[in-house]
C-alpha cells in the first residue's frame, strides 16, 4: 500500500513538473508574440488613429529639436542652411518641411517672433500661416530661391498639362519604357496639393503594354514588376471609382521609384511577391503567348494583350496589393508624388510602409524633411501605441490562462511538500 502511494506521489510530481515547465515555455512564446505585435509595427492598422498620430507628431517635434545645435546662437544659421541645402537639391517638399519645423529648431526669442507673425497671417490652415511667416524669416537670398523653386514647379506642371495630347502621352510612355533611362526622380510636382495628387503620366497606353509584354516574353530587358504594375494601373484607369484613382496614382509613384532605382532591395522583393501574387507568371505567360502568338493588326493585338492581363488577375492577390497601393497613394496625397518617392525609399516591408504613412499623417512635408535629415532612422519616430486586435486579445487571454495554470501548479506543489513534512515530523520525533 505504501509502495503504491509512493509510486502515485512520484507520478503526480512528474506530471506537475511537466505542466510547470510547459507553462513556462508557453508564457515565454506567447509573451514574445504579444510584445512583437504591440511594438514591432506588425499591429499597424491601415488607417492610424488619432492617438498614434499625436504621439508620432510629438516624437517628430523632439527629433527636429535634437537636430538644432546646442548653442542657441547657432540655431538660426543651421536652420536656414538646411533649407538652402534642400532647395539646392530641388527638394521643395523637404525645404517646406524645415520651414514648418522652425518652432522646434530656432531659439526661444526667434520662435516667439515667428509665432506672432504666423498669427497675423490671413490664411486658413495653420501650417500655411506658419510656413509664410517662416519664409519671411529666411535671409532674402534664400527666400527668393524658395519662391523661384515654387514658380518653377508650377511652370513644369502647366507645361505638362498643355502637352498632354494622345501623341505626347505616347511619347512619354515610350520614354518611360526605356529601362536604360538615367537615374533620378522623374516626377512632376507642384506646390498646390490638388495638382500634386495628379498621376505621373508614366503608365503609357495599352499599345505600349503590348509591345513591352512581347519584349518580356522574348527575354528582352524589361522590368517585370514595372510591367505588371503598369497593367494593373491601366486596368484600374477604366474604372471611375475613387479607389481606382488612388491605385493609379500609387502605381505611378511605384513605377517612378522603380525606374529611378530608389527602392530598397528588401522592399523590391516584398513588392515582387505582392505583384506576382496579383498577376502570377504561371497564368500570365501562357495567356500572353497565346495573345501574341498569331499575326494581327496592332489594335487586335492590343485588345488580346489587355484580355490576357484581365484573365490572369488573381482577385485575392490583387486585393492584398491594393492595401499597399492605398498606403502609397495616401503618402503621396499627404505630401506630393515626388515626396512619396523620397519617403518610400526607406521602406523595407509592409510595417515600414505603414510607419511612413504614419509620419506623413503626423507631419505632412515635415516627414520629408525628417527623412532627408535622419534617413531610415526617421521611421523609428512612428509611434503606433498598442492596437488591440482580436489576435492580440486571444494571445493575452492564453497568456493569462498559462499564468493561472502556473500558479495552480506552484500552489499544488507547495501544499504537497507541506503535507509531506507534517507526516514526517512525528516519525522524526
Amino acid at each position: 500500500m505504501a509502495r503504491r502511494r509512493k509510486s502515485t506521489d512520484k507520478t503526480t510530481g512528474w506530471m506537475l513538473s511537466a505542466i510547470f515547465n510547459s507553462m513556462l515555455v508557453l508564457l515565454a512564446v506567447i509573451g514574445s508574440q504579444v510584445l512583437g505585435a504591440a511594438f514591432s509595427g506588425s499591429a499597424f492598422s491601415d488607417s492610424p488613429g488619432i492617438e498614434a498620430i499625436d504621439k508620432t507628431r510629438k516624437n517628430m517635434d523632439e527629433a527636429f529639436a535634437s537636430f538644432a545645435p546646442r548653442n542657441p546662437s547657432d540655431r538660426y544659421e543651421f536652420w536656414y542652411d538646411v533649407v538652402d541645402r534642400e532647395l539646392s537639391e530641388r527638394d521643395v517638399a523637404a525645404a517646406h518641411g524645415f520651414l514648418l519645423a522652425a518652432p522646434q529648431m530656432l531659439e526661444r526669442k526667434d520662435v516667439k517672433e515667428l509665432m506672432v507673425a504666423a498669427d497675423a497671417e490671413r490664411l486658413d490652415r495653420a501650417d500655411d500661416r506658419l510656413s509664410a511667416a517662416a519664409l519671411r524669416k529666411l535671409p532674402t537670398a534664400i527666400s527668393l530661391k524658395y519662391e523661384e523653386a515654387q514658380v518653377s514647379e508650377r511652370v513644369v506642371d502647366v507645361q505638362s498639362e498643355e502637352t498632354e495630347t494622345p501623341e505626347a502621352a505616347e511619347t512619354v510612355a515610350e520614354d518611360t519604357s526605356n529601362q536604360d533611362a538615367p537615374e533620378g526622380p522623374e516626377v512632376e510636382v507642384t506646390s498646390e496639393r490638388a495638382a500634386a495628387e495628379t498621376r505621373f503620366r508614366l503608365l503609357g497606353t495599352y499599345r505600349d503594354l503590348a509591345d513591352n509584354s512581347d519584349r518580356w516574353l522574348h527575354g528582352d530587358r524589361v522590368d517585370e514588376i514595372a510591367l505588371k504594375i503598369t497593367a494593373i494601373g491601366l486596368l484600374e484607369a477604366e474604372s471611375a471609382d475613387g479607389l481606382s484613382d488612388a491605385n493609379i496614382r500609387a502605381a505611378s509613384i511605384l513605377k517612378s521609384a522603380l525606374r529611378s532605382r530608389r527602392l530598397t532591395e528588401d522592399f523590391q522583393d516584398y513588392l515582387s511577391a505582392r505583384v506576382n501574387a496579383a498577376l502570377p507568371d504561371s497564368v500570365l505567360r501562357p495567356a500572353l503567348e497565346s495573345a501574341l502568338g498569331e499575326l494581327a493588326t496592332n489594335d487586335v493585338r492590343t485588345e488580346r494583350v489587355k484580355a490576357a492581363f484581365v484573365d490572369s488577375i488573381d482577385a485575392r492577390g490583387l486585393q492584398r496589393l491594393e492595401s499597399d497601393l492605398e498606403q502609397i497613394d495616401r503618402i503621396g496625397t499627404l505630401t506630393s508624388p515626388a515626396a512619396a518617392v523620397t519617403l518610400i525609399e526607406q521602406v523595407r516591408d509592409a510595417s515600414d510602409l505603414r510607419r511612413v504613412r504614419l509620419i506623413a499623417e503626423a507631419g505632412g512635408d515635415r516627414a520629408v524633411a525628417l527623412v532627408k535629415q535622419s534617413g531610415a532612422g526617421a521611421l523609428r519616430i512612428a509611434d503606433t501605441g498598442i492596437r488591440w486586435t482580436l489576435e492580440m486579445v486571444l494571445q493575452v487571454m492564453g497568456m493569462t490562462a498559462a499564468a493561472l495554470a502556473l500558479f495552480f501548479v506552484t500552489w499544488s506543489t507547495f501544499r504537497r511538500n507541506v503535507r509531506k513534512r507534517k507526516k514526517l515530523e512525528p516519525m522524526g520525533a
